[in-house]
C-alpha cells in the first residue's frame, strides 16, 4: 500500500488537547453538563461514573473477581467506600436494579450505559423526551439516581477517583490517538463532521472486557471498560462507522443499485440479523472491513486472510471493495468525496460470481462489540442528505424532488434554508435566473448555517452582476466575507469577484 501520509499532513489537535486536559484537570466536568458534552475525543463521564457506582451498590457484581480489578482498584475502593455510607435511597435503588435485571451480564450493563449516554449530568440526570427503547424501560431512574448522588456524596467520590482515571487513561491514550490519526490519514480526513461527535469513554466500574457502541442521531459513543486485550481495532471500526454513516444517506441511490447482492448475505448463517435487515448498514460494515484490510499492519497474506474471513462471515462486499481501494489510494480526493465512485465501481455480476464460491461460516466466536444501530435521522434531514448526494452526481431532477419533499417535511428554518439553497443551485445550473434569485434570497432569510448563507450571498452577487447592478453585487460579495464561518473557498471566490468587479467599474 502506498504511503498516503507523505503528501497529506494531519493534526488531531482537538483529541490531543482534550485527552491532555482530562489528565491535567481532574474533576473539571461542570455539574449539569450532558454526559456526551465535549469535543471529539477520549474522556470520562461523571454521569456514567454515577450510574455504574449506583448499580454496583445495588447488586451489580459481574466481573468483580477479575484480577484486572486489582490492577486499577477503583471499583473495589468505590464499593467499599459506599458500603460505609448511610444512603436512604439504597433499598429502593436495590429493588429497582433487581426488577430490571437482564438474563446476561452484558445485557444488564448495556441498558445502564445507554441511560448514562443520553441523560444529563449531575445533579438531576434528566433524560430527553425521546430516548432509546432500553432507556424507556428504566423510567424512574433519573429521580432515584439524583437522590443517590446527593445522599452518597458522589461528587466527592468522583473528584477523589480522578487521579486513578487519569492514570488508566494514560495506558490507552497512545494507541487510541494513534489509530484515529492513522485512520484520518488514510481517509484524508482532517476531522469529523460539523456538529457531530465521536466520543470514547473509559469507565473503571464495569465488568472488564466490555466494548459497547451507541449511535444516537448524529453522535457516536464508544464505552470501554478495563481490558487486557487490544481495543484499537474496535475503536477504529467504530470511528469508521461514524464517518461513513452520513454517506449512506447521501448516496442511498448508489447503494440501492447494488441490492441484488443482498440475497447472498441473507444466506450467511453467522451474519448478525442487524446486517441482514438493513442493506445500508451491511454496506457500511463491508466498507469498514475493506478499509481495515488496508489499514492493518502485516503483509498481503495477512490482509487477504482477513478479507477471506470477512466474506465467510457474511460481509459479502469486502473482497470487491478491498480490490478497488488501491484505485482510491492513487488519486487525491478525500475518501468522503471518492465514496460514490467506490460503490459505483462494484460490479454486481462479478461479485455474484465470486459469492457463488464462498463457503459461509456456520458460526463465529462471540464478540464483545455489538452492531451499532443505523444512524437515525428525521425524515427531512434524510431527504436533504439524499438530495445533496444526487446533486453531487448531477441527477438534478431527482435532487429537486427530494429538496421539495424536505420542504414539506419540516418547519425548521435551517433545514428549509438548505432545501432552498439546493433548489437555487439547480436553477442556477439550468440558467433559470429569476427562480434562482428568489430561492437564494429565501436561503439568506432562513440563515441555515454560516457556510450555506455565505455561498448564497456570493451567488446573489453573481446574479446582480449579470443584471448589471454592480453596487448590489459588491454588497453581496462583501457580505460573504463578513460572515464568520464562511468557508475558505467562499471567501476566496468573493475576494476575486470583488477585485474583478472593481476593475470593471473603473473601466
Amino acid at each position: 500500500m502506498p504511503n498516503v501520509f507523505a503528501s497529506y499532513r494531519f493534526t488531531f489537535i482537538s483529541l490531543l488537547l482534550l485527552t491532555a486536559g482530562v489528565a491535567a484537570s481532574p474533576g473539571s466536568f461542570p455539574q449539569g453538563a450532558p454526559a456526551g458534552s465535549g469535543e471529539n475525543g477520549f474522556s470520562v463521564s461523571p454521569t456514567l461514573f454515577t450510574t455504574l457506582a449506583a448499580i454496583n451498590t445495588a447488586g451489580y457484581n459481574a466481573g468483580i473477581d477479575s484480577p484486572i480489578n486489582e490492577h486499577y482498584k477503583v471499583r473495589t475502593q468505590i464499593r467499599q467506600e459506599l458500603a460505609k455510607r448511610k444512603i436512604p435511597s439504597l433499598p429502593e435503588l436495590t429493588a429497582f436494579y433487581k426488577q430490571h435485571k437482564k438474563p446476561t451480564d452484558t445485557g444488564d450493563l448495556s441498558q445502564y450505559i445507554s441511560f448514562a449516554l443520553v441523560a444529563n449530568g449531575p445533579p438531576n440526570f434528566e433524560v430527553p423526551a425521546q430516548v432509546p427503547p432500553d432507556v424507556q424501560a428504566l423510567a424512574g431512574l433519573s429521580e432515584l439516581l439524583a437522590r443517590f448522588y446527593k445522599e452518597a456524596n458522589l461528587e466527592d467520590l468522583w473528584t477523589r477517583a480522578q487521579p486513578a482515571y487519569a492514570a488508566a487513561m494514560s495506558e490507552y491514550q497512545e494507541p487510541v490517538i494513534g489509530t484515529l490519526f492513522e485512520t484520518n490519514g488514510y481517509l484524508r480526513n482532517p476531522s469529523g463532521y460539523l456538529g457531530r461527535k465521536f466520543q470514547i469513554y473509559l469507565d473503571l466500574l464495569a465488568a472488564p472486557d466490555q466494548i459497547q457502541v451507541r449511535s444516537y442521531r448524529d453522535d457516536y459513543f464508544l464505552v470501554i471498560s478495563p481490558t487486557t486485550a487490544p481495543v484499537v481495532d474496535e475503536i477504529r471500526d467504530a470511528y469508521l462507522a461514524y464517518l461513513l454513516d452520513p454517506l449512506t444517506f447521501k448516496y442511498s441511490e448508489i447503494i440501492k443499485s447494488k441490492k441484488a447482492l443482498e440475497k447472498y448475505a441473507e444466506g450467511a448463517p453467522a451474519l448478525d440479523l442487524a446486517y441482514k435487515d438493513d442493506w445500508s448498514l451491511l454496506v457500511t460494515k463491508c466498507v469498514v472491513k475493506a478499509l481495515d484490510s488496508r489499514l492493518m499492519h502485516g503483509g498481503p497474506e495477512k490482509r487477504q486472510a482477513f478479507v477471506n474471513q470477512a466474506m465467510r462471515e457474511g460481509y459479502i462486499l469486502t473482497a470487491g471493495l478491498a480490490e478497488l481501494l488501491p484505485n482510491y489510494e492513487k488519486q487525491q480526493d478525500a475518501f468522503r468525496l471518492y465514496y460514490p465512485e467506490l460503490i459505483s465501481a462494484l460490479d454486481v455480476k462479478k461479485e455474484e460470481k465470486r459469492l457463488k464460491n464462498v463457503e459461509f461460516a456456520q458460526s463465529v466466536p462471540p464478540r464483545v462489540i455489538a452492531p451499532p444501530a443505523r444512524m437515525q435521522l428525521d425524515p427531512a434531514e434524510e431527504s436533504l442528505q439524499s438530495a445533496e448526494g444526487l446533486f453531487g452526481q448531477k441527477d438534478y431532477e431527482n435532487a429537486r424532488k427530494l429538496y421539495k419533499k424536505a420542504l414539506e417535511q419540516t418547519s425548521d428554518k435551517a433545514k428549509q434554508g438548505r432545501a432552498y439553497f439546493g433548489l437555487g443551485l439547480i436553477d442556477l445550473g439550468e440558467k433559470h435566473w429569476d427562480e434562482a434569485l428568489n430561492l437564494l434570497g429565501r436561503t439568506v432569510d432562513m440563515n441555515p448555517d454560516p457556510a450555506t448563507t455565505a455561498w448564497s450571498h456570493y451567488y446573489l452577487g453573481q446574479l446582480a452582476l449579470k443584471a448589471g447592478d454592480f453596487e448590489k453585487a459588491t454588497a453581496e460579495f462583501k457580505q460573504t466575507l463578513a460572515i464568520e464561518g464562511a468557508s475558505a473557498r467562499a471567501r476566496e471566490a468573493a475576494e476575486k469577484a470583488l477585485q474583478s468587479n472593481s476593475g470593471e467599474q473603473k473601466q
